[in-house]
């Protein structure tokens, strides 16, 4: 009995499995047909006929797309690869007439969009003519120029055909990349020439005047000049700039690379056109005119001021042997000691620091950085509060000189009739200064807290001794 259930049960199953088999092999989807047999990146070229115009686009094995038709210029590349991706990814939902007595009711007598590649093995593939997007469904009717069938695809292929020359062109502006810089030039209509130059891995300000660059500064100024787009094509062969304020810009930035190659970008006038607000460029190298969006050109006008290091004051701390800090009404001194140890000396009493509250003030100081630049050299230091400073900090190394010090001050500011949103009350500004330079620069008020430390803070902690437990009689 027991072997007959076996039997019957492996019966069963061998006629399951026979049946999933069948199914499987009989039932499984065939592939999709495609329009035209070909894979995005065996196409050479695209050439897009309308009625009205003509878009033609190139690209060598391996190389980047290039407008041919209706101008000569740099292609976009997303655009062109999404446009060659579209094409080869366009299937056949449905073949609606095999030999049509009329195309017009498909939209396919006089097609809206023409399209034709050529692949990099010269073979030039029939044309894919778009008409009309069917009354139902999501479909649109196609045919190709060597076939009469109208045929059914996705209705996002007409839309994906129907492209502007603005859409397919280029809107990069520059072709430098910003490690390929190795020096730039901001020269403004009023006179001013601004020069920095790459040395390494730092950047120096050579004109107007030699100082050490912010690297951070340097670096957000580059990469809005090598990623600006194009926000508008405005003319493409102008008889004259001038009427764009081209003609004597008011700003010109120069990049240069190796072997001394350089790109300009020429800032004009603000569009005056109802809705608009871009700022008009050209390349100096080339003729066309475009507009960039104002943020691109507030990034790029820039003083010597905001490209300039900030640091209030150079120093290595393990260089420092005293510190010397009048805190508001506390004078104290932070001294090293032997065996990697400080002291905290405060009037006649001297006694142990905590190390790593005074290592982290040395850092702290060392990393002071001015917001900006507000004056250089300082003319006065009344007006920042700097001729009775809140902070005053001197450094001397370990041969007894002085390194340098540095004065913070702390003002509040009353607000004028004059101040467009000024608050009711006054506001609290900050401000620093270096024997380093003449420089003065605004601090925010964290920064200003980080160093306002009284000498208790600096006092080593001393670990209570425990009450000894009474021992059990």
């Amino acid at each position: 009995m027991r072997f007959r259930n076996t039997i019957i049960v492996l019966v069963l199953a061998l006629v399951v499995g026979a049946f999933a088999y069948y199914s499987a092999y009989y039932n499984k989807e065939a592939p999709a047909q495609k329009v035209l047999n070909v894979e995005p990146g065996d196409i050479a070229s695209i050439d897009l006929k309308y009625p009205d115009r003509e878009i033609l686009i190139e690209r060598p094995k391996g190389g980047d797309w290039r407008m041919l038709k209706p101008i000569g210029t740099d292609a976009d590349q997303t655009a062109s690869n999404n446009l060659a991706r579209a094409i080869a990814d366009a299937v056949v939902t449905k073949t609606v007439d095999d030999k049509p007595a009329d195309l017009e009711p498909f939209g396919l007598a006089k097609p809206a969009t023409v399209v034709t590649l050529t692949t990099y093995q010269g073979q030039k593939l029939p044309g894919i003519e778009v008409g009309k997007t069917t009354p139902v469904g999501f479909n649109a009717y196609v045919k190709t120029t060597d076939q009469p069938a109208v045929m059914l695809t996705s209705s996002a292929f007409p839309a994906g055909m129907n492209k502007t020359v603005d859409q397919m062109r280029s809107r990069d502006l520059m072709t430098f990349k910003v490690d390929d810089i190795s020096r730039f030039v901001i020269s403004k209509d009023n006179g001013q020439t601004i020069e920095v130059t790459r040395d390494g891995d730092k950047w120096h300000i050579t004109k107007p005047g030699n100082y050490l660059a912010d690297p951070t500064q340097v670096r957000q100024f580059l990469s809005t000049l090598v990623d600006a787009k194009v926000a508008d094509f405005i003319a493409d062969a102008p008889a004259s700039v001038s009427q764009y304020g081209l003609e004597k810009p008011h700003l010109t930035v120069t990049v240069y690379g190796k072997d001394n190659a350089s790109e300009s970008m020429l800032i004009g006038f603000k569009q005056t056109e109802q809705g608009k607000d871009g700022i008009y460029v050209r390349r100096g190298e080339r003729t066309p005119v475009y507009t960039v969006h104002q943020w691109v050109v507030s990034n790029l006008d820039r003083t010597v001021f905001d490209l300039r290091d900030k640091t209030v004051l150079s120093f290595e701390p393990s260089a420092v042997a005293s510190v010397d800090a009048k805190v508001g009404s506390d004078h104290f001194v932070l001294q090293r000691a032997p065996g990697g140890k400080w002291n905290l000396v405060e009037g006649a009493t001297t006694e142990a620091a905590d190390v790593a509250v005074v290592e982290r003030f040395l850092d702290e100081l060392r990393e002071l950085k001015g917001v900006s630049i507000v004056a250089d050299p300082m003319p006065s230091p009344v007006p920042f509060g700097l001729d009775q400073p809140a902070i005053v900090v001197t450094l001397s190394g370990k041969d007894g000189k002085p390194l340098g010090t540095v004065k913070l001050s702390k003002i509040a500011i009353k607000p004028t009739a004059t101040e467009p949103g000024a608050a009711a009350g006054p506001r609290t500004e900050y401000y620093a200064t270096s024997t380093m330079g003449g420089a003065v620069y605004s601090i925010g008020d964290f920064t200003f807290s980080q160093l306002n430390k009284p000498p208790a803070v600096f006092r080593a902690r001393v670990e209570a001794t425990p009450t000894p437990t009474p021992a059990k009689k």
